[in-house]
């Protein structure tokens, strides 16, 4: 990534009319964006100031479409009238300094962060990349997404192949294996249920239920959870606890003013790892992991 623009400005001096700062390489596989900084309302003080996780979800889609209306991916030739790109899969993994954001020193424009966006696997349908964020005053990393996208047909609501010209130009990059799959759990028969409706507020410009509040509502569903005593560790808000991973697969699609159940358990092997499968008319839509670091606040995990 560094020898695509290590001959290029410092990205903090170009584009001084921006506050959200880019720019894509010359062979759209890799990009790069500062932002100014994180928004008062990404952080909750029933939490103790820490960001929500589905403001996390939401700083990961800022960051993505920053720059891929403008080239990365080639994502602006991919997209047309017919065609688009879906998230298959995505993994958020945050740092001890990742979990240590707060809403008193780390909000407004004097937390500016860098990241780093590459692409990591290309297929026949479908693409992934990483994206890596950084405290842009020390380097330090902050959080990491990988995220799997297929391209789909409208029409069909199915993958469909490349061009011929995408495949041309991946074909010139060499590319690493297709990320694992987070596996489909069968939902234990005393998992928890909690209901929620789609609003058209959670809808995304595909017209279905943007990833994000599938993180909201799971979390939500743990926190009922955790109170109703229902965790053998968590007692509490899941938000307050330090988060280590955070997997989603997308499994089916969610659409404006529906019902869905949220069902959520913990695993029988490991009580820092929480699951949740989110069903419609009793077929899945996505199933997620959430995965706890071991702390102090976490101790009576």
């Amino acid at each position: 990534m560094a020898s695509k623009f290590s001959h290029l400005p410092d990205i903090s001096t170009i584009q001084p009319d921006r506050l959200i700062k880019y720019r894509v390489s010359e062979d759209r596989f890799s990009a790069e964006v500062l932002l100014p900084g994180l928004s008062y309302t990404d952080f909750d003080q029933k939490i103790g100031g820490k960001m929500n996780l589905w403001s996390m979800a939401k700083l990961f889609e800022c960051i993505r479409y920053a720059v891929l209306p403008y080239g990365f991916g080639h994502f602006d030739m991919l997209k047309d009238d017919e065609h688009s790109i879906f998230m298959a899969s995505t993994a958020y993994h945050v740092t001890d300094n990742g979990n240590s954001l707060n809403s008193r020193p780390h909000w407004g424009l004097n937390f500016p962060m860098y990241t780093t966006l590459n692409i990591i696997y290309a297929g026949s349908s479908a693409f992934s990349f990483e994206i890596k964020l950084t405290n842009f005053d020390t380097s330090e990393i902050l959080m990491t997404a990988e995220m799997t996208f297929v391209y789909i047909d409208y029409n069909t609501r199915r993958p469909a192949p490349f061009p011929a010209w995408y495949e041309e130009a991946k074909n010139k990059k060499k590319f690493g294996p297709a990320l694992p799959r987070l596996p489909t759990l069968e939902i234990p028969q005393n998992a928890f249920q909690y209901e929620v409706h789609s609003n058209y507020s959670d809808i995304d410009h595909n017209g279905h239920v943007n990833q994000s509040i599938y993180v909201k509502w799971c979390t939500d569903a743990g926190t009922e959870a955790a109170l109703k005593g229902l965790y053998s560790g968590f007692i509490d808000n899941i938000g307050k606890y330090p988060l280590d991973s955070l997997e989603i697969k997308y499994i089916g699609e969610g659409m404006v003013d529906e019902q869905f159940a949220v069902n959520t358990w913990q695993d029988k092997d490991s009580p820092l790892v929480l699951h949740f499968a989110v069903t419609k008319q009793k077929k899945l839509t996505i199933v997620a992991k959430f995965t706890y670091k071991a702390s102090e606040l976490g101790s009576r995990l």
